[in-house]
């Protein structure tokens, strides 16, 4: 639950240096996909949550580690694997 504390602060962006904002959807991604309750549309809100993102022109995560000394709950590999899966998923007509 620590997705949970994510307090949208946005300070991480604020040092990222092509000021992605996937560590804030990755902890909301992170955080509502662990809920019980989040399990059946975790697919279609992970796609949609990063389809938005890049919709909107944010940038991803660009390895440069500068958000971790502003905010310690990094979540953003979780939301990679996520969006990869559903991705995968959706190819294959498993999911959506």
């Amino acid at each position: 639950m620590d997705g949970a504390a994510c307090i949208g602060c946005g300070a991480f962006a604020a040092v990222c240096p092509n000021g992605s904002v996937m560590l804030f959807v990755s902890a909301k991604v992170t955080h509502l996909g662990l809920l019980p309750q989040g399990t059946p549309e975790g697919d279609r809100r992970v796609l949609g949550m990063v389809r938005q993102m890049d919709k909107q022109g944010f940038g991803k995560c660009s390895n440069y580690y500068a958000c971790e000394p502003v905010c310690p709950a990094a979540f953003m590999g979780r939301m990679n694997r996520e969006f990869t899966l559903a991705s995968i998923k959706k190819m294959v007509g498993m999911t959506l």
